[in-house]
C-alpha cells in the first residue's frame, strides 16, 4: 500500500482555506445591516406657506 505524503501546496492551500475561514466567522457573527426600511430617522421639514412642494402632498 502506497502512502501519499501532503505538498508543501497543500500546507499553503490548508493555511489559506482557514484564513478564509476566520474572516467567515467574523462576518457571520456581525449583526445585520440597517437598511432604514420601515423606519423614521428623523421627522420632515415644515413646509412653508406658500411652498410649492406643498401642492405635490
Amino acid at each position: 500500500m502506497k502512502v501519499y505524503r501532503p505538498l508543501p501546496a497543500d500546507h499553503e492551500q490548508l493555511g489559506q482555506m482557514r484564513q478564509l475561514a476566520r474572516e467567515w466567522l467574523g462576518l457571520l457573527t456581525q449583526p445585520p445591516p440597517d437598511t432604514f426600511l420601515g423606519r423614521t430617522t428623523s421627522e420632515p421639514f415644515l413646509a412653508e406657506p406658500g411652498d410649492p412642494r406643498e401642492d405635490d402632498r
